[in-house]
C-alpha cells in the first residue's frame, strides 16, 4: 500500500538503535544492497519481511523566454513526479513504546526493508537524514539532516531544532511479507492553485539536492568524511537563502533556506540548494575568503567575491548536470528571481577574473571539458585550503593548470584568454604577470586593480635609523555605487616574504582624514599584531600615522588586504621594516 501521510515537524531527533550500512562508495546502487535487501526481503521463522520504497513529490523549477526574449520562471505543479528519497534513514518503531526497534539506509531507488518482529504494532519513521558513519566500514560518512528553522530548539544546541519526519500509520507486521511504501506529498491544490495541506515534501526535496550534492564530490573521493551540515528550513520561513550563521549564533550554523509560500519558497529551486552546498564545500575543504555582501549580474567585483559565488554556481550546475539556474518566487511560485544559463557570459558583462558571470561560465566549461573533469577541479578546489594566495581565479587556475594534461591545459588556457586573464606560462597564484586591463575597467582606473597584489620590500629599523622602500596603494570606489564595500578596487592586495624570524612593523601614512583598515594573513589564517585585530594603533606624535608590530617566522607570500575604514577611497605610503 501506499501511505500518504505528514510530517512530524516537532519530531526530537531520536538515537538511533542500530544503523544500516551500504558496503561501497556509498550510492545505493551496488549489488551488495540489492543482495541485503532480497536477503531482508525472504524472513525468517522469527520475524517477517517489512519493506518499501520512499518516495516524495518533486516540483520541477522551469524557464522560459517570452516573446522579447526574457527569462521567466515558475515551479511547474503539472508536472509533479515521485522521486526517490536516497540515502535517508528509515526506522522501525514498536507503536506501543514509541521505541526505535530497527533503523535502515534506503538504496538509490528509494527501497528499505527491515526482519521485524511477529505480529508487533509497529510504524515506519522516514527522516529526513541522511546518515552513515565512518566507524563501522570502509567508506564515506555524512550526516545531513533537515531540521525545523521554526521549532523551539533551533539556536539552543547544535542539533536542538526539530527533525522532519514522516511516519506511516500502525500496523501489525504478522507472519508474512508486507510492503509499506510512504510518499512525501507536496501539499499542493492545483483547483486552489495554492498549499492546501502539508507541505511534507519540502524537507525531502531539500534533502535530495543534498544528495546530488555530496555524490558529486564523492566522483572524486570515495571515502570522503564530509562534517555534519543542518539544513534549516520551515514552511513560511524568511530567515533567506544562505550558508552560515543567523546573527552569528554558531548553533544555527548551516544551510538555510527559504519557505514562504507565494512570497519565496526554495525547496524546489534545487540550483539555489546547491549553490549554497558549495560553499559548505568551501568551508569544509577547501577556503572562501570572499567579503560576502551583495552582488549581481554585470557587477565587478572583489576578486575574492567574484570567484566565490562563480564557484558557487558552476558547482550548483556541476552537481545537477545542467547548465540552468532558476531561482522562483512570488504568488504560486510562478515569477522569476534569477534565471540564467552558467556557461554563458552576457554581452554586456565583465569579461574578467572580478566578474562572477565569468568565473561561473570558465568554470562549469572546464567540467565539462573531456580532457578536465571534475576530479582535476575537486583537487584544485582543495589545495585552496593552504594557498598563500587569496582564494581567486588565479588561484584556482594556477593550481588546476599543474593537475591536467596538456590538452586540458590548452581548454584552461583558451577558457582564461576569452575572460583576458593571464594564462599558459604567465600564469601563477598571486597574478603577478597581469599586466594587461580588461575592456570593463577604463585606463584612468588601472592603477586600483593592477597589480593584482603589491609587492612590499622588506626595510631594517633600528635604534640608529629606519630604511626601506616605500610603496603606494590607492583604493577606489568607483565600482561601487551602492556602499557595499565589496567590489573591484575597495580593497587593494599586498603581499611580502620574511627571511628571518623576528619582530617587524608595518607603517601606513593614508591621506589625510582617512583610517587604514588592514588585515594580514598567512596562508589564509589571520594573524593578529600587538593590538587588536584589523586595528592599527596611531602615532599620538604624528597624528595620521598608523603602525601594527607582529612578530612573523621565516614565511614567503604573506598576504593582505587593505582597505580605508568609512566610504571615502584614497591612497596609503607604506614602510615594511624588521625591528632590531
Amino acid at each position: 500500500m501506499t501511505e500518504h501521510i505528514q510530517p512530524r515537524g516537532k519530531l526530537a531527533a531520536a538515537t538511533l538503535a542500530a544503523l544500516f550500512l551500504v558496503a561501497g562508495c556509498g550510492d545505493g546502487s551496488n549489488a551488495g544492497t540489492a543482495d541485503v535487501l532480497a536477503k531482508q526481503n525472504q524472513g525468517s521463522a522469527t520475524t517477517a519481511a517489512v519493506s518499501g520504497k520512499i518516495t516524495y513529490d518533486f516540483v520541477p523549477a522551469v524557464a522560459s523566454k517570452d516573446l522579447q526574449g526574457r527569462w521567466q520562471a515558475k515551479l511547474d505543479y503539472a508536472k509533479t513526479v515521485k522521486k526517490p528519497a536516497r540515502n535517508i534513514v528509515v526506522e522501525l518503531i514498536d507503536d506501543k513504546t514509541g521505541k526505535t526497534l530497527l533503523s535502515a539506509e534506503t538504496d538509490a531507488q528509494g527501497s528499505y526493508a527491515f526482519q521485524a518482529p511477529l505480529n508487533t504494532a509497529v510504524r515506519v519513521r522516514a527522516k529526513a537524514q541522511m546518515l552513515r558513519t565512518g566507524a563501522a566500514s570502509a567508506g564515506p560518512s555524512w550526516n545531513f539532516a533537515i531540521r525545523d528553522h521554526s521549532s523551539a530548539g533551533y539556536g539552543v544546541s547544535t542539533n536542538g531544532a526539530a527533525l522532519f519526519a514522516m511516519e506511516s500509520a500502525a500496523f501489525n507486521s504478522g507472519k508474512q511479507a508486507s510492503v509499506h511504501d510512504l510518499n512525501a506529498a507536496s501539499g499542493w491544490d492545483s483547483t486552489k492553485s495554492a498549499y492546501a495541506s502539508s507541505r511534507t515534501a519540502g524537507p525531502f526535496a531539500i534533502l535530495d539536492t543534498v544528495y546530488n550534492a555530496s555524490h558529486k564530490v564523492l566522483e572524486a573521493d570515495k571515502n570522503l568524511a564530509f562534517p555534519p551540515l543542518n539544513v534549516f528550513w520551515s514552511p513560511g520561513d524568511t530567515d533567506g537563502t544562505y550558508f552560515g550563521s543567523e546573527n552569528g549564533k554558531s548553533y544555527s550554523k548551516g544551510l538555510h533556506i527559504l519557505g514562504q509560500a507565494d512570497v519565496d519558497t526554495d525547496e524546489y529551486d534545487a540550483g539555489v540548494i546547491a549553490h549554497e552546498w558549495g560553499h559548505y564545500f568551501q568551508a569544509s575543504f577547501s577556503r572562501d575568503d570572499s567579503t560576502g555582501g551583495q552582488h549581481g549580474q554585470g557587477d565587478l567585483l572583489d576578486m575574492r567575491l567574484a570567484f566565490s559565488e562563480g564557484w558557487g554556481n558552476s558547482f550548483s550546475s556541476m552537481a545537477r548536470n545542467d547548465p540552468m539556474y532558476v531561482d522562483t518566487n512570488g504568488k504560486g511560485q510562478g515569477k522569476r528571481a534569477v534565471v540564467f544559463k552558467v556557461d554563458d557570459i552576457p554581452a554586456d558583462d565583465p569579461k574578467a577574473w572580478f566578474s562572477e558571470t565569468a568565473v561561473q561560465s570558465v568554470l562549469y566549461r572546464l567540467h565539462q571539458s573531456p580532457d578536465i573533469g571534475f576530479g582535476p577541479i575537486y583537487q584544485a578546489m582543495a589545495a585552496q585550503k593552504t594557498s598563500p594566495a587569496f582564494t581567486s581565479l588565479f588561484s584556482f587556475a594556477a593550481s588546476l593548470r599543474g593537475k591536467i594534461n596538456a590538452a586540458g591545459q590548452a581548454t584552461l588556457d583558451s577558457l582564461l584568454a576569452e575572460v583576458n586573464t593571464v594564462n599558459k606560462d604567465n600564469l601563477d597564484m598571486f597574478g603577478a604577470r597581469q599586466t594587461d586591463l580588461p575592456p570593463s575597467v577604463i585606463a584612468a582606473n588601472k592603477d586600483f586593480v593592477l597589480p593584482v597584489y603589491s609587492l612590499l620590500d622588506v626595510g631594517l629599523q633600528t635604534a640608529a635609523q629606519t630604511t626601506g622602500k616605500e610603496s603606494t596603494a590607492c583604493n577606489t570606489t568607483a565600482y561601487d555605487a551602492g556602499n557595499n564595500y565589496n567590489k573591484l578596487g575597495i580593497y587593494r592586495y599586498l603581499r611580502f616574504n620574511v627571511a628571518e624570524k623576528g619582530k617587524y612593523r608595518l607603517r601606513i601614512v593614508p591621506d589625510q582624514g582617512l583610517a587604514p583598515y588592514f588585515q594580514l594573513y598567512s596562508k589564509g589564517t589571520e594573524l593578529a599584531g600587538d593590538t587588536v585585530k584589523h586595528q592599527l594603533s596611531e602615532d599620538q606624535d604624528h597624528p595620521g600615522t598608523y603602525y601594527a608590530n607582529y612578530d612573523l617566522p621565516a614565511q614567503n607570500d604573506y598576504t593582505a588586504s587593505l582597505t580605508t575604514v568609512g566610504d571615502a577611497p584614497g591612497c596609503f605610503k607604506l614602510l615594511l621594516t624588521q625591528v632590531k
